[in-house]
């Protein structure tokens, strides 16, 4: 299936200064590059709001390529997702994601604090500006919800670090670390004022089910306050 082609405007619409901050902690080894970020992680509320729409469903492919943009040659990964239930918004159908990096060959470019995909894996995805940005998850690796079987045989939702996810306003607590081949990982920086402290590790975490109905039910509320 031929891919769609990737843009970035949010990039190209950057003044030249802030190009420039971008560029630079974008290291360029003869074998490895690495793209670092800073991610306020959102709270529960806005992370819904600001997702164009919500999915839960399958990893069912992974590919990346070499791409040529605007005179500059990167690695862009497809990740393409077998949706199971639409929880906000409308997906397009096929939904194939497009973000930056990924590794062709002996090349790899690691975006640090984006999500990583495996095929057979299951989600619980907030996107925002597919093909337009360089990640199309909102607020990186506080997108990503992966679904895990508990002891119990429940489907449960954790975060994108694998720690449970006991509670919605848990989201807006920082990810200290990601799980990628790089030797660092994004950082967070330390949740706002308004943020909730974590739950007792006693608490359950939350089902696949439960976790839709919260996003739905915030969804709904904010469409409902609207003039």
């Amino acid at each position: 299936m031929a891919q769609p082609a990737l843009s970035f405007p949010a990039f190209r619409r950057l003044s030249p200064r802030s190009r420039i901050g971008w560029l630079i902690t974008f290291v360029l080894l003869s074998r490895f590059s690495a793209f670092a970020t800073t991610v306020i992680p959102p709270e529960f509320d806005s992370l819904v709001q600001q997702a164009d729409f919500v999915v839960r469903g399958t990893v069912k492919s992974v590919s990346s390529e070499w791409r040529d943009q605007n005179g500059h040659r990167n690695i862009v990964t497809f990740v393409q997702i077998d949706v199971a239930e639409t929880i906000a918004g409308t997906p397009p159908s096929p939904l194939i994601l497009q973000m930056l990096g990924g590794k062709v060959g002996d090349r790899q470019m690691i975006v640090q604090g984006a999500p990583t995909f495996t095929v057979g894996d299951e989600h619980i995805l907030f996107i925002r500006g597919n093909g337009l940005q360089f990640t199309p998850l909102v607020a990186l690796m506080h997108g990503q919800y992966p679904i895990k079987k508990d002891a119990a045989g429940r489907s449960v939702v954790a975060r994108s670090d694998g720690s449970p996810l006991r509670d919605e306003n848990e989201v807006s607590l920082p990810i200290e670390s990601h799980g990628h081949s790089s030797s660092s990982g994004a950082t967070g920086t330390p949740p706002s004022a308004g943020s909730q402290s974590a739950p007792s590790t006693d608490t359950p975490a939350l089902t696949a089910a439960e976790f839709a109905s919260r996003i739905r039910a915030s969804r709904q509320k904010s469409t409902a306050a609207r003039p």
